[in-house]
């Protein structure tokens, strides 16, 4: 065989050779262990290393007649032992992972930086089988895109190529434009994500293809062996770190939401507005809460061990340990009732309880717990809306009289029928006024300047100014304002047909107080009109006059006084106020 020179025999690492060659045939020996250099194999470059010595050979004058080169190829021992240094280091990565997305990235990261590819991911399958999505993946540096966060559909790379990745196989790619299973009419979707070669490991499990590891180069490249079976390798231990970290992962949202219930649940029972007991099938208590403690008035020792019939009123026992007495006997599944506790200090408190049982997995009872509100307040309000419809009553009857009192008095004073409903109209226009503060304050009383406001504001319409009231805040039964209501009503249509109001100058003041040195105290109340025409005493009293001397003053039980001052009219009151209402 003719002798060929070195750089032409391997020529792709000549340059790193040829040093070594010019040191030996200087003279000088040398020994490399483990030389990593990139040769042509098979139609591609592939990463080799070799140990070898390069010694000058000396003929018998001692000059430099050539070369001995002893090598011997470590690539298999080499890979050996950077695969076993990555699998450790991977683990070890792996190991300080919980969330999925990081794990799969990291595993990527490894695979990609240690096989020196262009991209890595780990893509998951949908349910149908049909598509791919990628969460997160590793490129080698930012010149190439990443697949993270896109879905696309997995027979648009080509249905024969996926044929073998749903059956299980590892997809080995060295150039997608040479391989008739990739075809033309697919190229433009390996090209639209810059894929040249690559390596697909599938994930098949429980008979479903269930996700994906891909190594993706932008140019072609011969996989090796080694690299074939390290990608497999990966993908079967991102799997499985992957769903090690989802059950994990669910473990421990299982294991935080059961103690964000049992926290919660022991949140509610003890700070639930509403009082919880469990007793035992003779009633006796065996957990109580503190609702119920405050409700009853003792202390949660005080309660554990008492019968809830302890508690109960005597006249409400009876009807209540018959129902329970059928919940224990399983003649009943719940059963709720009304009745009275007597509270520790001795005073009644209705509640509303709602009882239900527990059984063993057998179907004996096995405890009683029930629900406790307190609805005293219900019970005031029940009592009270009774009352106060009783009180209605009685008002609206006496209202009614008032009504027909102003009817008969108005046509018995009126001369004309537009006369006759004017008058009727504007006087039950101020009653209904009256009866809408008093509905306000649900008929317990009105506060006098209300009642004053009200009265006098369709008066106040062009005459600003002229009505001037003054008094303090003074709080009326329901009969002293209806009362008072009428009478000022009275004061100001006279005063302004007739009185301060009936020109373009005259005022009325109205003014009030409470003489607090007399018992009961004294309202004191003053109507005076100035400015108007000369007042004479009128020949008859109308019903106006009637009303605010006789029925004002039996109403309010005190004295009234209407005085005819040339000046202008002027009316005092005085009436003693029921102390409740200061």
């Amino acid at each position: 065989m003719p002798c060929r020179p070195f750089q032409e025999v391997w020529p792709e690492i000549w340059d790193h050779i040829e040093p070594l060659v010019i040191r030996a045939m200087a003279g000088e020996a040398t020994f490399h262990e483990n030389l990593h250099l990139v040769m042509e194999r098979h139609g591609f470059p592939e990463d080799t290393w070799y140990t070898s010595s390069y010694s000058p050979v000396r003929d018998d004058s001692g000059a430099i007649a050539g070369m001995f080169c002893a090598c011997t190829e470590t690539t298999e021992k080499v890979q050996a032992d950077h695969r076993a240094r990555f699998h450790v280091e991977l683990s070890e990565r792996l190991a300080t992972l919980s969330e999925p997305c990081a794990i799969a990235l990291a595993a990527a990261r490894a695979l990609g930086s240690h096989i020196n590819a262009d991209r890595t991911g780990y893509g998951e399958i949908n349910a149908t089988e049909q598509v791919v999505a990628v969460e997160q993946d590793w490129t080698r540096d930012a010149s190439v895109a990443s697949l993270a966060g896109e879905a696309r559909i997995l027979d648009a790379f080509g249905p024969a190529v996926i044929a073998e990745l749903r059956a299980g196989r590892t997809l080995i790619v060295e150039d997608c434009l040479a391989d008739p299973r990739v075809g033309q009419d697919h190229a433009a979707t390996w090209a639209s994500i810059g894929c040249r070669s690559l390596i697909v490991a599938p994930l098949i499990k429980e008979g479903r293809f269930r996700a994906i590891l891909y190594v993706h180069e932008a140019r072609p490249r011969h996989w090796t062996a080694t690299e074939i079976m390290l990608v497999e390798r990966v993908a079967h231990r991102t799997w499985d770190a992957v769903e090690r970290a989802r059950i994990e992962k669910d473990l421990r949202d299982r294991e935080a939401a059961l103690r964000q219930n049992e926290q919660r649940l022991r949140a509610t029972y003890e700070h639930v507005f509403a009082g919880i007991g469990e007793v035992d099938r003779s009633g006796r208590f065996l957990r109580v809460n503190e609702r119920l403690c405050t409700i009853t008035g003792y202390s949660r020792e005080e309660l554990l061990g008492r019968t809830f019939w302890d508690l109960t009123h005597l006249d409400d026992r009876e009807v209540d340990l018959e129902r329970f007495s059928h919940l224990m006997l399983a003649k009943s599944d719940t059963y709720t009732v009304e009745k009275r506790y007597i509270h520790k200090d001795g005073h009644e408190v209705w509640v509303e309880v709602a009882a239900s049982r527990v059984d063993d997995p057998s179907g004996e009872p096995l405890y009683g717990i029930s629900v406790i509100q307190d609805i005293s307040e219900r019970k005031k309000a029940e009592e009270h809306q009774r009352l106060l419809i009783n009180e209605l009553n009685h008002r609206v009857k006496n209202t009614l009289a008032t009504v027909q009192s102003i009817a008969t008095q108005t046509l018995r004073g009126s001369e004309t029928p537009l006369e006759v409903r004017e008058a009727l109209e504007s006087r039950l226009f101020a009653l209904s006024r009256a009866h809408n503060v008093l509905t306000r304050e649900s008929w317990e009383g009105a506060l006098l300047h209300e009642i004053v406001g009200d009265v006098i504001e369709p008066y106040g319409n062009g005459r600003e100014g002229r009505i001037r009231v003054q008094g303090g805040r003074v709080h009326l039964v329901p009969r002293m304002a209806l009362a008072l209501s009428m009478a000022v009503h009275e004061l100001a249509t006279n005063a302004v047909k007739y009185g301060a109001l009936s020109n373009a100058a005259g005022e009325v003041h109205l003014s009030w107080m409470v003489d607090h040195t007399k018992s009961p105290p004294l309202l004191l109340l003053r109507w005076q009109e100035t400015g108007g025409p000369r007042v004479t005493r009128p020949t008859r009293k109308g019903f106006g006059s009637r009303l605010i001397e006789r029925s004002l003053a039996h109403d309010l039980n005190g004295e009234v006084g209407i005085e005819y001052a040339p000046t202008g009219l002027i009316c005092s009151v005085e009436a003693p106020l029921p102390t409740s209402m200061l």
